[in-house]
């Protein structure tokens, strides 16, 4: 990675502006704070320093960082999307030939020659629906009703047939190679072909504007032949971290048009089916689970979500899951009552926009939705299922943080069932919630850390930093503080004595103090004048440190996919979660 490049887009990138596009901010003094956009709260703890072009949250979740973290954390992103991301913002070209997502084992040149593959057979595609081969795909949509702003909107456009599109990507010079990579070739014994062929095709863009994957639709009605097929994940597609319709939403912000809320479907058919009756924040979680990473990005948008899935017993099944995610990500949640049997672009068919508004103004929140659905799965008359519905609905109402909304509901389950509201509080007080929610506020850095294992972290990295200042001879320069050292101020020692101690020895302590700000000049002062080496073997000390610090971050790390897989029971999750798992006994 070039230290000068990346020095040169912190230059070109004003952290505030760039924190902006994102929360409401207010000046006070020298700084500026919001709401910390990481974690819920309702007073500002979120802090940026114009001057030193860094933020800081001096809330729970104690995040802090430069314009690259602050991407990388908003976003859902690693490294290296995130400076892709400020480098497009800059007018910057990202250097050839480098890798700034270790995880991915990915140049960013190969990732941009992935990216211009789908831009180009994205083109191609809605070329072919105004072929003369492509007019059954253009009457299908016209019947649907949806008119040609609307395909341009999205980018509709058409396979015609299994070999066409993998002659144009050829003819290209992409290779059959980065053909399959990128889920746009599959080879059988009869050679290569195009997965999608004779199929509508809806391009998947991202929340950066780049075509990343497609879905295809068949207007056969042959039960062999499959009515969806949608790209697999490949290394610039991930199904659970993308929203389709983001790219709408971030145009809608860019245009400064309030966005008030946002409907979220579970197929893209049904989007651009609301975006053809006028409601224009439609999206769509791609037909999966819906995972922490998807609402994230909702919540970069808005804070309100109206979850619109199918009107079936799977669709409302998926509709209560992901009332949990989206809360827990700090959402307000609606949660639109689809009549049984309907989707979103069956309403609008059948009854049109002002039958949608409808059902949107009847929306009703999380806690109505479960309890109704508990009155569906219980039968009060019974006393045992009464008892198990009583027991249910409490756990509903403590996950409400607000006790006045619960003494409502409070109110309305005894006269349901006929308990007193003491009884039911009393209850209350006795149930523990599931250990996933306790996982998810955790994930959600509502719940405060534990104390001994902070200090003992804090304690590990003032080892490794006062051995980097002393210049110790077991230092290893080479070390990746990055990984291990997770706040900036270390981040900020660490890489100024490695780049100034690599090749030669000389005292740069007076340096770096005067470079530091004064909350900064107390923690430098305990490490440069207080910090006193114990006897013994400071070197296995030192490794014990990086060690347990890698410990530490890989644990968290642990932690979050456990939650993210226990939502989305996505198999590469799983997988990541299990490689993980084995560093840290490997670690041990």
């Amino acid at each position: 990675m070039s230290t000068d490049f990346i020095d040169e887009l912190l230059a070109r990138t004003d952290v505030v502006e760039l924190i902006r596009e994102y929360v409401p901010l207010t000046q006070k003094g020298g700084r500026f704070w919001a709401c910390c956009p990481f974690h819920n709260e309702k007073t500002s703890s979120f802090s940026i320093d114009s001057g030193k072009q860094l933020w800081y949250c001096f809330g729970s979740c104690q995040e802090g960082g430069n314009a690259i973290t602050f991407i990388k954390k908003i976003e859902n992103v690693e490294s290296g999307d995130a400076i892709r991301i400020l480098a497009k913002k800059a007018g910057m070209e990202v250097p050839q030939n480098t890798n700034f997502n270790k995880s991915s084992g990915m140049s960013e040149e190969k990732k941009e020659r992935l990216y211009t593959l789908m831009r180009l057979v994205a083109k191609f595609y809605h070329e072919n629906l105004y072929s003369a081969r492509g007019q059954k795909f253009k009457k299908y949509l016209s019947d649907r009703g949806i008119s040609d702003s609307i395909i341009k909107r999205f980018g509709i456009g058409a396979s015609l047939d299994g070999n066409s599109a993998i002659d144009f990507l050829i003819k290209q010079d992409f290779t059959l190679e980065e053909l399959k990579e990128a889920n746009q070739a599959q080879v059988s014994e009869k050679g290569a072909y195009d997965p999608f062929y004779d199929r509508l095709m809806i391009p998947i863009i991202n929340q950066f504007g780049e075509v990343c994957a497609f879905g295809g639709r068949t207007l056969e009605k042959d039960p062999d032949f499959a009515k969806y097929r949608n790209s697999t994940n490949t290394p610039i597609f991930v199904k659970n971290k993308t929203v389709f319709g983001a790219n709408l939403l971030q145009k809608l912000k860019k245009d400064k048009v309030a966005i008030d809320f946002v409907i979220l479907c579970e197929g893209y058919m049904d989007v651009i089916a609301l975006h053809s009756a006028g409601f224009n924040t439609a999206t769509a979680s791609m037909g999966t689970a819906l995972s922490l990473n998807q609402a994230k990005q909702i919540r970069n948008f808005t804070n309100k979500v109206y979850i619109s899935f199918d009107g079936d017993t799977a669709g409302q099944k998926n509709a209560l899951a992901g009332l949990d995610v989206l809360a827990g990500a700090g959402l307000t949640v609606r949660v639109v009552q689809m009549p049984v049997g309907l989707d979103p672009d069956d309403v609008v068919k059948k009854y049109g926009a002002d039958g949608y508004q409808k059902l949107l103004d009847k929306a009703i929140t999380l806690p109505e939705f479960k309890i109704k659905k508990l009155l569906e799965k219980f039968n009060l008359e019974d006393l045992e299922g009464k008892a198990k519905f009583t027991a249910e609905a409490i756990a509903v109402i403590k996950r409400i943080e607000n006790e006045i909304e619960q003494e409502e509901y409070f109110r309305r389950i005894s006269s349901l069932t006929g308990y007193g509201i003491d009884v039911l509080r009393r209850q209350a007080d006795k149930t523990v919630l599931a250990p996933l929610v306790v996982e998810e506020r955790q994930a959600n850095n509502i719940k405060e850390q534990n104390k001994s294992r902070i200090d003992k972290v804090y304690k590990a990295k003032a080892f490794i930093l006062a051995s980097l200042i002393a210049k110790k001879s077991f230092v290893d320069y080479t070390e990746d503080y990055d990984f291990i050292l997770d706040d900036e101020f270390s981040k900020t020692v660490a890489r100024f004595f490695i780049a100034n101690n690599k090749d030669k020895k000389e005292s740069v302590d007076g340096i770096l103090y005067a470079r530091v700000d004064d909350e900064q000049k107390v923690e430098l002062d305990y490490l440069l004048n207080k910090y006193q080496f114990v006897d013994g073997d400071d070197a296995t000390k030192y490794n014990d440190c990086i060690k347990s610090l890698k410990e530490n971050v890989l644990q968290k790390r642990s932690k979050q996919l456990e939650f993210e897989y226990q939502r989305t029971k996505d198999i590469s999750v799983l997988k990541e979660m299990r490689e993980i798992q084995e560093e840290i006994r490997e670690l041990k």
